[in-house]
């Protein structure tokens, strides 16, 4: 049987150390090594710092994560109820350009496409539910 890790918290930016800890005992615990464990870390805190900076302007809300080992793969689900954003539409930032043609943000969105080998997202009965893989 799959080992399932769920973690529920108020999207509050003082919650991201808990989220990284809960990311990282739950990748240690599927016996994941620490180069693994950072990226998804990396890629984690980025996506909740943007549900909680973004998605929870008006009002502070949840944060749902599920995570577990499947068939080779470390598979992340976020959940919130914060204003839809589909990072995946986002269009990678031109890194050639100079600083100052550069448009801002982007960037985390980049490095969670970056980091994760397979990145989708739905949004389902009002929750922007993001899934995130990495093969392991």
């Amino acid at each position: 049987m799959t080992a399932r890790f769920e973690l529920k918290v108020v999207g509050i930016l003082e919650n991201l150390s808990l989220i990284g800890d809960f990311i990282s005992d739950s990748m240690i615990a599927s016996g994941l090594d620490a180069r693994k464990i950072f990226e998804v870390q990396l890629a984690v805190d980025e996506a909740c710092t943007n549900i909680i900076k973004y998605g929870y302007t008006d009002e502070t809300g949840t944060i749902d994560i599920i995570c577990c080992m499947r068939n080779g793969e470390f598979v992340v689900v976020i959940k919130d109820e914060g204003k839809p954003f589909d990072p995946t539409s986002v269009q990678p930032p031109d890194l050639n350009a100079s600083l100052e043609e550069r448009q801002i943000g982007g960037l985390g969105v980049h490095l969670i496409k970056s980091m994760m080998d397979e990145v989708r997202y739905e949004f389902i009965d009002g929750k922007n539910v993001l899934t995130m893989v990495v093969r392991c």
